[in-house]
């Protein structure tokens, strides 16, 4: 061991493993703390929320048809679920701030460089996912499903089964519009290239729709429509790799 050194401490003076563990411990509680805080400001913003998020649905109903809640905690939990989720994505620049602050110190300054047009883009794409299914993937949903109601069979759908179908469309559409960035990325690594993805399109297909039915809610229609949107974004993803290539 050198004379003056701990042993905690590597040979080159970077930071010990402690350090790195104390580093990320701190970076957890900040991001803890910036969460609970857009949690907190997006309680007090829940019932705004909620109406926007009933909006869709609500089109499609009989006029004078409200949502129901069948337990008496049933509108509490709706809120909090409400909550917790517009507090993340409003905390989102926080916490995903701390992750960059923690993993800066061990990138090239190049490297530094690429990272702030990566995260724009990916928050660029994840919006457009969003809102892609909020305007055209509920509508078309709830049309389907409502289109089979009757004079013996009323539409009377439950707040709180209503709210987890939403979230889990936005969330799944959200996720599905990184495949361009992804595959662009993979293409700058040199892992694949256009005319492979070209190859490979009978199992994109299969694996599209295997993964539409584990992200979608258990329907078969927001099952299809995520797997033609994920083909649909393949094909694009492989004009721009072939693009890029020629430039």
């Amino acid at each position: 061991m050198t004379a003056g050194r701990p042993e905690s401490l590597p040979p080159d003076g970077g930071m010990s493993l402690w350090e790195h563990l104390a580093e990320l411990r701190r970076r957890i509680i900040k991001a803890l703390l910036g969460l609970l805080l857009g949690c907190v400001l997006a309680w007090n913003m829940a019932g705004k929320i909620l109406d926007y998020l009933l909006r869709p649905v609500l089109k499609e109903l009989p006029a004078g048809r409200a949502l129901v809640f069948t337990g008496l905690e049933d509108a509490f939990l709706l809120t909090f679920k409400t909550s917790l989720w517009a507090g993340a994505l409003l905390a989102s620049p926080w916490w995903l701030y701390q992750a960059w602050a923690f993993v800066a110190p061990a990138l090239t300054r190049q490297e530094k460089m690429a990272v702030p047009p990566l995260a724009a883009l990916a928050t660029l794409l994840l919006v457009s996912g969003a809102a892609f299914a909020y305007f055209l993937a509920f509508p078309f949903t709830f049309k389907f499903f409502l289109a089979f109601s009757s004079e013996v069979l009323q539409p009377l759908p439950a707040a709180d089964r209503y709210l987890s179908l939403a979230m889990g469309l936005i969330l799944a559409f959200a996720l599905a519009f990184q495949l361009p960035l992804i595959l662009m990325f993979l293409s700058r690594l040199g892992l694949i290239e256009a005319e492979w993805l070209r190859r490979q399109r009978s199992y994109a297909v299969i694996f599209f729709f295997i993964a539409a039915a584990l992200l979608t809610p258990p329907d078969v229609v927001s099952q299809v429509v995520l797997a033609l949107v994920l083909m649909g974004l393949y094909e694009l993803s492989i004009i721009l790799i072939s693009r890029s290539r020629r430039k």
